[in-house]
């Protein structure tokens, strides 16, 4: 900060910046120091929300109004450079080291970065910021740049206009206030509905920078807001310190966030800014040369640290503790020569001097110009589609395309080596159903499709996306079979009132609540003849209780036992294999050798299957076990068939789901058999019994009448009714 820009300096801030960087930097480096780390996001928050509002409210009192376009000129000249730079240099080296099928995730998330809006994209695509093992990309940090340029864009609009009906400091703060208020119950509210999305959405965060407003509306001095003795003042700040840095140390990544937990780094920022103490003991270390520089570098230095933790691992092998120390030092590095050559020329140099209109038009341009690169790629990728397309056309007419290659003998399980496999690795990705856009829940209320033939036999498909990839097959098989086909699903949430070992919190609450919707939404329904369900097998650690294998049963009969009840028989899916991070890249670096991307069965199945454990104990469900269609003499084809198998490192394809559609069948009915083959024979003896005795049978019938009215047997003893009424 400098006096041209925002005033007086204030080194508390200065060094609440520093301590914010540090625990997102060591947070990311995984070194455990602070699992919590990911509050000096918060703090930055606040000071944002202080430093600009103490701007523009100066800017009201003494002209009466704000130029809106310089502000924005201002903030570019501050963010853009250096933001531009860092894309532009991450996106090349990303393209080089990850492979073809992230391309689409990058790119997307790159266009995303390049215009301040990447929160909203990993808000849309319901990515867990916070998630242990989740797939990420050298761009996902850019979210919280994009909610403090959406705060940028709005915030001197919504003071301009409030000034102009109210030109006084008082209608400000009361103005301020409640939007903040409104904005702290909101994320309360949505966090606990919505975690994932909730932590990148600017609604849910603006009260942050709400707090660091009123800050600067009730006092523009460094200490007016607790006019003490400076050892008082001073204490107040310690506890400040204390408070930020023990939420870095005791918060962890499993906690509901943001929601009421981040009021203590909040409030912790906020003190640290009301106390204004920087004199004495405390002051000696908030001038301490490397707080200084730490501070001064904080941006440039959260933009470099995350794209360094992914992409150096990837370019050289080294040991964990080379790898941490080399990523924080080559970050530093970056960072230092950002600040230098980028941060401070776009601040202080030429361009500082150039007109509003001018700066904008420019960054804009070559925001322009970054944009062709991901649009480039997008075309490229629908014509890919189209390839994927025709190829699936041109094979589907023989006896061995997808998975009927694993279940014909005289076909190569890989397919015809003369011809590509379909979809492409670059495109797998969004080789899906619609459904998944139309049908998935966004929130914890269940949400129901219907497909299939209308006013056909009722038939459900219930649980999370492992269940969910089985739609477009069992929509296939609706239509031919004259189904009603039901969907219920949400993305994590499996059909089970199970609580499971490593899923947090908030997860277990969400899902809780979207379960319990669906059973009041499933009561209210005419009843189901087939339920299908499945459930991812891995990653949820195994069934809180003494027992996992009880636990998983109490369960899934809580959810299935109503639907069983009403006469519905669960059709419980086994899960399909795990295949990992590593099989599109062998496909890849193989593409001519597809039979060399495989995975054992023991790998593909380490985890227990605790759905299919449960169905094969509960009455009136059955197990349909699937894994000769995936699977053949211990190993798990990456294609089979021709066709790609996985389109990520967990769900199938939609091509190969597809081409299912007979094998699911014949599991169906091989499930259902016993049953059938049971009403059989009891229909086939009524009818011989009713035929060969009518007259004895219809004294039978008059005897049962009797003794039911007389209440003498029990109705379901069988052996009874036949001593008490002989035919």
């Amino acid at each position: 900060m400098r006096s041209s820009e925002h005033g007086s300096f204030r080194v508390d801030v200065h060094a609440v910046r520093a301590v914010a960087v540090v625990l997102v930097v060591v947070y990311h480096l995984g070194v455990g120091w602070f699992p919590g780390g990911f509050v000096g996001v918060d703090a930055f928050f606040v000071v944002s929300g202080f430093l600009i509002t103490r701007q523009l409210s100066r800017e009201l009192e003494c002209r009466g109004r704000v130029s809106v376009l310089a502000f924005w000129a201002r903030r570019v000249r501050r963010l853009a450079p250096s933001a531009l730079i860092v894309l532009a240099v991450t996106g090349a080296a990303a393209l080089a080291l990850y492979p073809k099928e992230d391309w689409p995730k990058l790119g997307a998330q790159f266009a995303g970065s390049v215009g301040s809006v990447e929160n909203w994209v990993l808000a849309a695509s319901r990515t867990d910021y916070l998630a242990a093992g989740t797939p990420s990309t050298p761009f996902e940090h850019f979210w919280s740049l994009g909610v403090e340029e959406q705060f940028y864009i709005v915030w001197p609009i919504l003071l301009l206009l409030i000034w102009r009906f109210a030109p006084r400091r008082p209608p400000l703060m009361w103005a301020v206030g409640a939007a903040t208020g409104a904005s702290l119950v909101g994320s309360v509210l949505l966090t606990a509905l919505e975690p994932a999305a909730a932590y990148f959405w600017p609604h849910t965060r603006a009260w942050e920078f709400g707090v660091g407003a009123l800050l600067a509306l009730l006092g523009p001095q460094s200490g007016a807001l607790l006019p003490l003795k400076s050892q008082t003042r001073a204490g107040a700040a310690l506890l400040g310190w204390a408070s930020l840095t023990a939420a870095g140390v005791l918060f962890s990544p499993g906690v509901s966030y943001p929601g009421i937990l981040a009021a203590i780094p909040v409030a912790a920022t906020a003190l640290i800014i009301t106390a204004g103490a920087d004199t004495g003991v405390l002051g000696w270390v908030l001038r301490w040369g490397p707080v200084r520089w730490l501070g001064s570098i904080s941006y440039p230095l959260y933009l470099w640290h995350w794209p360094v933790v992914l992409l150096l691992p990837r370019a050289v092998e080294l040991p964990s503790p080379v790898r941490i120390l080399a990523t924080a030092a080559l970050s530093l590095i970056l960072a230092q020569l950002t600040h230098v050559l980028v941060e401070n020329r776009g601040r202080f140099g030429p361009l500082s001097r150039r007109r509003s209109t001018a700066v904008l038009a420019v960054t804009a341009g070559v925001m322009v110009v970054l944009l062709l690169v991901p649009t480039t790629g997008w075309a490229a990728l629908q014509g890919q589609e189209r390839q994927d397309r025709a190829v699936a056309v041109t094979l589907s007419g023989g006896g061995c395309f997808g998975a009927a290659a694993a279940w014909n003998r005289s076909c190569q399980l890989s397919g015809d080596p003369r011809e590509p496999f379909t979809p492409a690795t670059m495109t797998a990705a969004y080789d899906i159903d619609s459904t998944w856009d139309d049908c998935e829940a966004q929130t914890t209320a269940a949400r129901s499709c219907v497909v299939g033939v209308r006013g056909g036999t009722r038939v459900a498909l219930i649980g999370d996306s492992h269940a969910h990839q089985w739609a477009s097959t069992l929509t296939r098989i609706a239509r031919e079979r004259g189904w009603e086909l039901h969907l219920y699903v949400k993305g994590g949430c499996d059909f089970s009132h199970v609580r499971w070992s490593d899923v947090s919190d908030a997860n277990q609450r969400r899902c809780a609540i979207w379960n319990d919707d669906v059973d009041r939404s499933l009561e209210a329904e005419a009843p189901y003849a087939l339920v299908f369900t499945a459930a991812r097998a891995d990653l949820r650690g195994n069934p809180v209780g003494a027992d996992p294998d009880r636990a998983a049963q109490r369960g899934y009969r809580a959810s299935w036992g109503p639907l069983i009840a009403r006469g519905a028989t669960i059709l419980a899916i086994r899960d399909t294999p795990a295949a990992g991070t590593g099989v599109q890249r062998c496909l890849d670096v193989n593409g001519d050798a597809v039979s060399r991307c495989q995975l054992s069965t023991a790998r593909a199945f380490a985890a227990t299957d605790y759905l299919t454990v449960a169905a094969q104990r509960i009455r009136g469900a059955r197990v349909l076990d699937m894994t000769a269609s995936f699977c053949r003499a211990g190993w798990c084809p990456a294609v089979i068939g021709n066709v790609l198998v996985y389109r990520d490192s967990q769900h199938i394809t939609r091509t190969y789901a597809n081409t299912l559609t007979r094998p699911l069948q014949r599991a169906v009915n091989a499930a259902l058999a016993p049953a059938l083959a049971a009403t059989h024979r009891t229909a086939t003896a009524e009818v011989t019994r009713v035929g060969g005795h009518a007259r004895s049978s219809r004294r039978a019938v008059r005897c049962r009448r009797e003794a039911q009215r007389r209440r003498r047997v029990p109705p379901d003893d069988r052996g009874a009714w036949r001593r008490a009424c002989p035919t």
